[in-house]
């Protein structure tokens, strides 16, 4: 059975690299490499497993966490909450750049959906063809 103080070790560990993985990730996100991002998937679900179950470990056995010195269980608590911050940090770029995604898929549906619509009738009552091909201008800001 683990020391208190090596459980402690081990969730600290696992909050210090998880975040080090989502600042990796937010990085990915904001110049836009999405493809980068599933070589992290694998490594961020294993840590985020071991997190899982140190904290639930950790719930089951407040009296291991109450055993540490003051210092130490400070230290835990403020990589806990810097842990945290990071999390919601990572939830909020992972949402941007979903909705960034999802827009740019909707307007390229969009523009290819105008371009295969059938023959067009104007004021005159003349039909116009579709055009054969369309330009589509498309800019993209890298930063989210």
């Amino acid at each position: 059975m683990m020391e208190p103080l090596e459980k402690a070790a081990i969730l600290m560990t696992l909050m210090k690299r998880l975040g080090q993985i989502m600042d990796h990730e937010r990085a990915l996100l904001n110049s836009f490499r999405l493809d980068d991002l599933n070589e992290l998937q694998e490594e961020k679900t294993a840590l985020v497993e071991a997190y899982e179950l140190e904290m639930m470990r950790l719930r089951e056995a407040p009296e291991a966490f109450a055993a540490l010195d003051d210092g130490v269980r400070e230290q835990i608590e403020a990589a806990m909450r810097r842990f945290q911050d990071a999390s919601q940090s990572n939830v909020r770029a992972l949402a941007a750049a979903h909705t960034v995604v999802e827009k740019v898929v909707r307007n390229i549906g969009d523009a290819l959906a105008r371009q295969h619509r059938g023959p067009c009738y104007q004021a005159t009552g003349a039909a116009t063809k579709p055009a054969a091909g369309q330009v589509i201008s498309v800019a993209f800001d890298r930063k989210l």
